[in-house]
């Protein structure tokens, strides 16, 4: 019985390993995940004025501007989105759509592996 359960402490005392380091792992990628959205907050931002800046000082067009303007609003609103939200939010948030919307979000991934598959492939061409 001493082996079995020598045997057994083993696996124990590996299976609590694991779940330590599974844990750690978890922490580490939420961190990661939490300084890319904080970085990708500056980087729209950023966007976000410098094309309202560079529409402003280049064009006299009312129309450019409000075309700036309205992208620039929209990288905003993006920056806002990310900087209000937690990964697990998000990750929730997209879980739920592709829930309601599965076609949908089945066409979307094809549509983007489609373009990946062929910048990839256009890649290779040169």
């Amino acid at each position: 019985m001493n082996g079995q359960n020598g045997t057994g402490e083993k696996v124990q005392d590996a299976a609590q390993d694991v779940a330590k380091e599974l844990g750690e792992l978890g922490r580490e990628l939420r961190q990661r995940a939490n300084s890319v959205r904080k970085e990708a907050v500056k980087q729209l931002n950023h966007a976000a004025e410098s094309i309202r800046k560079e529409a402003h000082e280049t064009t006299d067009d009312a129309t450019a501007r409000q075309t700036a303007d309205e992208v620039a609003k929209g990288l905003e609103k993006a920056a806002h989105y990310l900087n209000t939200n937690s990964v697990e939010q998000m990750g929730s948030e997209a879980t739920k759509v592709v829930r309601q919307n599965p076609i949908s979000a089945l066409l979307v991934a094809l549509g983007i592996g489609m373009v990946i598959g062929l910048l990839l492939n256009s890649g290779n061409k040169k």
